[in-house]
């Protein structure tokens, strides 16, 4: 998978809320009633109560990233990258097993944290529950996220693409361009030229290439780039939709991950 792929962000303090008191509950429960890593022998007063400590150890980090997230991806032209989101997973999971340990050293056995003490429960503790814990905490921001359009108003201006063959290039200003399809290892390029021509090229490419080529298209398929200015009319629902465009006799499936952005999208800039 290409690291710079534009997918869902959890851009909604409500859903990350949401998202954070089911890790939360989790860790609870998991460590009370299952009671994993020897727990079972731990005896001292309020011994739920502590245990249940750990989900602080979860809220503060999660709370405290996404405010960070939401200010970078809002300077970044709201786009959201899956090696953005895998730096968030990295360092988030990295932020909650210190805070763990931390919770561990002072709250659950009042000794002094160490370097050694440190290694020890990321090797016997933290590394085990990571990928149990990543891919549920993976999978709730997906679920709860979405793929909103960026509003910035783009500068139209002349645009060269490449194609992997020799000597393949096409040229064209951004509001020629009307829509892309992949087909294999193939793209086809469909344009509205300003002397209302209709114009098709084929270019030996992929659709993530092309993207990087031309970032200010919107991705609305995993094989289809369109310019939502040709949008005459959007069909269906989240679970099966399309768009109509002008000048292009295809309707063009929208995936439901992008349906509800591109809908709004449209409401505010129709």
């Amino acid at each position: 998978m290409q690291a710079n792929k534009i997918i869902s962000f959890t851009s909604s303090w409500k859903n990350t809320i949401f998202i954070t008191l089911i890790l939360s509950v989790f860790i609870s429960i998991i460590l009370i009633f299952l009671q994993p890593f020897d727990t079972y022998t731990y005896n001292a007063p309020y011994k739920n109560l502590k245990l249940a400590g750990y989900s602080l150890c979860v809220i503060i980090p999660l709370l405290s990233i996404h405010a960070i997230e939401k200010i970078w991806y809002k300077k970044h032209g709201q786009k959201w990258t899956l090696l953005n989101e895998l730096l968030v997973l990295t360092f988030g999971f990295f932020f909650i097993n210190l805070l763990c340990y931390l919770y561990n050293c002072y709250v659950m056995n009042s000794v002094q944290p160490t370097l050694a003490g440190l290694f020890y429960w990321n090797i016997y503790y933290g590394l085990p529950f990571a990928c149990i814990f990543i891919t549920f905490w993976a999978y709730l921001r997906f679920r709860f996220g979405q793929i909103l359009m960026s509003e910035e108003k783009i500068e139209n201006k002349l645009i060269s693409i490449e194609g992997a063959n020799a000597n393949e290039q096409i040229q064209f200003e951004w509001d020629e361009f009307v829509m892309a399809k992949s087909q294999s290892n193939y793209i086809d390029i469909f344009l509205y030229t300003k002397n209302g021509e209709q114009q098709k090229f084929t270019l030996r490419s992929t659709l993530s290439k092309l993207f990087d080529q031309l970032p200010m298209a919107t991705q609305v398929h995993r094989s289809f780039l369109i310019n939502t200015v040709f949008i005459s009319e959007l069909k269906g629902n989240t679970r099966k939709g399309a768009a109509v465009l002008n000048h292009v006799e295809m309707e063009v499936p929208v995936s439901p991950k992008y349906f509800s952005a591109l809908k709004k999208e449209l409401q505010f800039h129709p």
